[in-house]
């Protein structure tokens, strides 16, 4: 086809080439809102792991603090019946 046997395009043309270019645009659209929600998805997931890492450390310490707090809490009793000579 030579540029001099190009005719404009009609009216009916130009709607059927917007429909198409609509439908093509919205399944992008749909496409691109799907990655992005499993991009989300991956995100909370990876938050989710490190959160339940962070957990079991922290339950860990707060755990052995206890501990140590008792003992600490054992020995100033001691102590302090010792300071006062408090018969046991």
């Amino acid at each position: 086809m030579t540029p001099d046997d190009q005719q404009p395009a009609t009216r009916g043309e130009l709607a059927t080439a917007r429909a198409e270019l609509a439908t093509a645009l919205a399944a992008t659209e749909a496409r691109l809102i799907e990655t992005m929600r499993d991009m989300q998805t991956e995100i909370v997931r990876a938050l989710e792991r490190f959160a339940r890492g962070n957990f079991a450390r922290m339950h860990r310490l707060e755990v052995s603090d206890q501990d140590l707090n008792d003992s600490l809490n054992a020995l100033e009793e001691r102590v302090l019946t010792l300071e006062t000579r408090r018969p046991l």
